[in-house]
């Protein structure tokens, strides 16, 4: 289990390496995967990640996050699902989309996309900007996209409340690990930079599918900072992201990824389960 990428190639290659020396044959990455396939970058990082969890006998899952474009997502591999339900975006690379469900060794999953951007506004501001150059050089004569809306903030980055309704409506059967971006309001990490009222109306969300679904387990990304806390009965696992993104000053590599043996069993010992 991986917090976010944010399309760093470097720390997708490291983590892969990791996951092989643990004997991983799965990496999931908690939203914030890098997934911009409108760009030649975007497009570039998918072809180097599933290259390398092939060479590395790993298969990358993701579940999308607030920088993520999840609507080009469904709309390139919506018809294209695995056995599973996933979405399969390269050999040895798969989408989870909002409410997605299925079980491995036994143990149920669900997963839950999306957050709030604190960047939202700078984003927006870039967006106009390019819009603008673009303006210009199409005076001149230039034929270089134009296209600048929906390139820096996505307007599918959170749920709505229909779609949470929707969602839980579908299905409210209990799981046993609930796999988020954001974190249920109730979590109190030491560090969070994602506090901005803005931020809470997700987290409502997040904490109101935590009541519903009753995991033993949630694990989250978003906030890029490593904290573990108990939520009633729900043990809670935020992870760091990629060294680039990450503030708090005694940051660690480790910090961004934990192990979770299969099947999960607390019952058993949950605190030596996850290394």
């Amino acid at each position: 289990m991986t917090g976010d990428l944010h399309g760093n190639t470097t720390h997708a290659v490291d983590l892969l390496r990791v996951a092989q020396r643990q004997e991983c044959a799965k990496m999931f990455v908690l939203g914030d995967f890098g997934a911009w396939e409108h760009t030649a970058d975007g497009r570039r990082y998918f072809d180097v990640v599933d290259r390398v969890a092939r060479k590395h006998r790993v298969r990358v899952y993701f579940l999308d996050g607030n920088h993520d474009k999840s609507s080009l997502l469904r709309e390139r591999y919506g018809t294209d699902l695995d056995d599973e339900g996933f979405l399969v975006c390269r050999n040895h690379i798969r989408y989870a989309p909002r409410g997605h469900r299925w079980v491995w060794e036994g143990t149920r999953f669900a997963a839950f996309g999306g957050a709030y951007s604190v960047d939202k506004a700078w984003r927006l501001a870039a967006e106009a900007l390019r819009a603008r150059k673009a303006e210009r050089r199409s005076q001149f004569g230039s034929r270089r996209e134009r296209q600048t809306e929906g390139t820096l903030w996505f307007p599918e980055e959170q749920m709505t409340d229909a779609e949470c309704d929707e969602l839980l409506a579908a299905d409210s059967s209990s799981v046993d690990v609930l796999l988020t971006h954001d974190k249920p309001r109730a979590a109190a990490p030491e560090w969070n930079r994602k506090d901005l009222p803005e931020c809470l109306p997700n987290q409502d969300r997040i904490q109101r599918i935590t009541d519903t679904l009753r995991p033993r387990l949630l694990l989250h990304g978003h906030l890029h900072f490593r904290y573990t806390d108990q939520v009633g009965a729900t043990r809670v696992e935020g992870l760091g992201a990629d060294p680039e993104a990450s503030h708090p000053q005694d940051y660690a590599s480790t910090d961004s990824w934990l192990v979770l043996p299969l099947p999960y069993l607390p019952e058993v010992g949950a605190d030596r389960e996850i290394a």
